[in-house]
């Protein structure tokens, strides 16, 4: 009998994502509740799923009235599925999360592709090469018999 690991859903029946968003003519903040109990989500992709313009996420339990910051899994589960640079805007509860940062890091500190690499060391050696010609050691003098080549003793 294989064994999994029980993994628990994002949002549970009892519980209710609160949303923070900030009020752009006020300076202040609201919060927006998700849809009716029992609504459950599995991930944090499906409980963010059209709403990336807020700040901040709770999960709060509606049976001992306490909130979890979530925010960050919803930052990681919105950075899973975007394909962007780090140029590019993204909404602000992922720009100040941890996982942005390590985004950022990560696309930084891409390394070269080794094909790509072999192919220009290659490159560089044959412009080298063509470039750095030798004169021939050994020059042929006016007047003496040609130098012997190992396949002109055959």
């Amino acid at each position: 009998m294989i064994r999994t690991k029980i993994t628990r859903k994002f949002i549970n029946p009892r519980e209710c994502l609160l949303i923070r968003t900030g009020h752009t003519l006020t300076g202040g903040s609201y919060f927006m509740e998700t849809d009716v109990l029992p609504k459950c989500f599995d991930t944090a992709a499906d409980a963010i799923r059209g709403n990336d313009d807020f700040i901040q996420a709770v999960r709060f339990d509606m049976e001992t009235l306490t909130g979890e910051d979530v925010t960050e899994d919803c930052a990681e589960a919105w950075l899973s599925d975007w394909t962007g640079t780090p140029d590019e805007s993204v909404p602000e509860f992922v720009k100040h999360s941890d996982a942005f940062e390590r985004y950022c890091q990560a696309f930084n500190d891409k390394q070269p592709d080794p094909d790509q690499q072999r192919q220009e060391w290659l490159d560089d050696e044959y412009r080298y090469e063509h470039l750095n010609r030798q004169v021939p050691v050994f020059r042929q003098r006016r007047g003496l018999p040609p130098l012997l080549r190992g396949s002109d003793l055959l």
